[in-house]
């Protein structure tokens, strides 16, 4: 299950780094962040964490899991926020971007989660 979703997760992180260093080399009206890459692979492993915590949480009681999703979001936003919060602090020019660009693999990577664990819900 874990296998399935790394090469799922690791496709999607290849296609997000491709479309951004496209948009970043070609495309300068579009304002990309130069550390998206680290973005990128900062949420890229907090993803695939989350997963394998809520995965193996599954296994157990539904009560435990619920539990688990709720306290792993929660977490999932204080520390996203933080990140954030101080990039924005330290690189007031590109806090804009690195916000937005943030966010758009934030997406990206919620929604394969969420339905990655959705799928494996039903199995």
């Amino acid at each position: 299950m874990l296998k399935g979703f790394s090469l799922k997760l690791t496709t999607l992180a290849l296609i997000l780094g491709f479309i951004s260093l496209a948009l970043y080399l070609w495309v300068p009206a579009i304002p990309v962040s130069p550390a998206f890459p680290y973005a990128l692979i900062f949420l890229y492993l907090f993803t695939l964490i989350v997963y394998s915590t809520l995965s193996k949480s599954m296994q157990k009681r539904t009560s435990q899991f619920a539990n688990a999703v709720m306290l792993v979001n929660f977490g999932k936003l204080l520390i996203y926020a933080a990140l954030i919060f101080i990039y924005a602090y330290f690189r007031r020019s590109d806090a804009i971007p690195f916000t937005l660009i943030f966010f758009v693999y934030y997406i990206f990577f919620t929604s394969m989660e969420v339905f990655s664990l959705l799928n494996a819900g039903k199995k």
